[in-house]
Order: C-alpha cells, then sequence, then structure tokens
C-alpha cells in the first residue's frame, strides 16, 4: 500500500523562479527547509493515533522508507480495516498553489476543518471511494492529510467520511 500512497505526496519540483512563495532552489535550502519542517511522525501524540484506531505499529516514515527532499511524511494503517486504510499526513515546502497546479489533481474544494481552512482534493488516478486529501497551508508550505483505501472492504466508508474525524484530532496541532 506504501507504493500506492506514495502518489499522494507527488507534487511539482522547487524553484526560485517560479511565481509565488519564494522555494528553495538550492540543495542545501531545500535539505534546511525540510529539517525545519513539522514532522508529522514525532509531532502526532500516540495517544490522538490510538483514539482514532489507527495502529500504531504501522507507522512508516518517508517514502518506501526513503526521506523525500522537502517533505516529512508518516504513514499508518487502520486497526478496524488493516491493510485497506491508509493514513498519511506530510509536511512539505511546496505550497497549495503547487498542489493545485499539478496535473491529475483533480475535484478542489474548500474545507473547514477544526476550525482551520482548507482544501480538499483527489488524484485522478483514484476513483472518488479510493482517496481524499485535505491540505492546510502553512507557513513554511502546507500540511496534507490523506487517506487511501484499498479494498472493497473498506469501500463502504467513504475516504473523506473517514479522513474527517481524523483530521478534526490532528488538524488543531498543525502549525500555522
Amino acid at each position: 500500500m506504501t507504493t500506492v500512497l506514495c502518489g499522494v505526496f507527488a507534487v511539482a519540483g522547487c524553484s526560485s523562479t517560479e511565481s509565488g512563495n519564494a522555494q528553495p532552489s538550492s540543495t542545501t535550502d531545500l535539505s534546511a527547509a525540510t529539517a525545519a519542517l513539522w514532522d508529522p511522525c514525532s509531532q502526532i501524540p500516540d495517544s490522538t493515533l490510538t483514539s482514532l484506531d489507527i495502529d500504531l505499529a504501522s507507522k512508516r516514515s518517508g517514502i518506501l522508507g526513503a526521506e523525500e527532499p522537502g517533505w516529512k511524511i508518516c504513514l499508518w494503517e487502520e486497526n478496524e480495516f488493516p491493510p485497506n486504510y491508509g493514513i498519511s499526513v506530510g509536511s512539505s515546502v511546496h505550497t497549495v498553489d503547487e498542489v493545485r497546479a499539478k496535473p491529475g489533481n483533480v475535484d478542489f474544494a474548500e474545507v473547514k476543518v477544526a476550525g482551520r481552512s482548507g482544501t480538499k482534493y483527489r488524484q485522478s488516478l483514484n476513483d472518488v471511494d479510493e482517496e481524499c486529501t485535505f491540505v492546510f497551508s502553512t507557513s513554511t508550505g502546507f500540511v496534507q492529510l490523506g487517506m487511501l483505501n484499498v479494498s472493497t472492504k473498506s469501500k463502504t466508508v467513504p475516504p473523506c467520511e473517514r479522513l474527517s474525524p481524523i483530521a478534526e484530532a490532528i488538524v488543531p496541532l498543525l502549525p500555522k
């Protein structure tokens, strides 16, 4: 399932020549910016995850075990439907505008979660009953919460419906 979740985190690369927020343009700048990001693996308390029925033992950092420049990513599975629901939380140096501009990201809608405004979308390669992602702007880029559902068993609960209570608990922990 980690392979499938990788796509949820694919965003345009950084460049200092693009319009909008300035992003790191050198490897050193990107490394420093990545190191300064909010880390979901260490900043989301185990007690919060346990209360959401998320399997703590399933925690994985990065993409397929590798750290991704410009990102801090953490992935978990749900206890109720393992390994059918995958929960991902990623902090990025990229911007929500980059997410919106990326080909293949579709079905954008504004959301309000725990009093914070954000954007909901999915990737076109996944059906509406397979994926839901919320993104929230931060001072360093954005934080993204994603739900991927890879089994017919778990498709009885739409991914955005399952992601909403998770986001309600996690969004208050996000940096501004």
